[in-house]
């Protein structure tokens, strides 16, 4: 009984599928808007990795003033947010709908390049190999599901973590100020 149910249930899905033609789909138009946004939020993001490029570069060079590292810091910080949001979006349906599609597997690539910038990111704000790694992980995490092999840079920035992970780099010494002891009043 349930298994002619579920027959004339896939006939019925097949025919309304048939009857579309070459119609795009609601859901395949609402992808294509999804995408559209996933590749305005990736274009944010390359902008704001740039500028904080350039600040940092600027920086060192001591030809920026002292409130443009901050701030190129923040622009990025918010539009990694915003990229990873629309992407997780994204890839939330994609990959349970359509994982092998073109669309999915570019969103795919996006989710691990801004993973892999940010990344460098934390290694070089804090030298934090276990949450460099966590950001990592969470993007391998798909291609290893869908048996994908791993982009080049994903896979050798894992492997960076790893070992600022296992050797994080040391601070600076820092000299302590002089402190004297008192002696108190009737102890020798």
């Amino acid at each position: 009984m349930i298994a002619a149910f579920c027959r004339a249930g896939l006939l019925a899905l097949l025919a309304g599928a048939l009857a579309c033609g070459d119609r795009p789909s609601a859901r395949g138009q609402a992808a294509d808007s999804d995408f559209a946004l996933v590749k305005a939020a990736r274009s944010d993001f390359l902008a704001a990795s740039e500028a904080l490029s350039r600040a940092q570069v600027e920086g060192r060079n001591g030809s920026v003033g002292a409130d443009a590292l901050p701030r190129a810091q923040a622009a990025y910080d918010a539009a990694y947010a915003k990229d990873q949001k629309v992407l997780t979006a994204f890839l939330t349906v994609a990959l349970n709908e359509r994982p092998f599609d073109p669309q999915t597997l570019e969103a795919l690539g996006f989710y691990a390049d801004a993973a892999v910038a940010n990344a460098r990111v934390i290694l070089a704000r804090s030298g934090d190999g276990q949450q460099a790694l966590q950001t990592l992980e969470g993007a391998e995490r798909p291609y290893r599901a869908l048996g994908l092999p791993l982009p080049q840079d994903l896979e050798a920035a894992i492997q960076e973590a790893r070992r600022a992970r296992v050797n994080p780099p040391t601070p600076a010494p820092t000299e302590r100020p002089a402190t004297r002891r008192h002696r108190r009043s009737g102890s020798p």
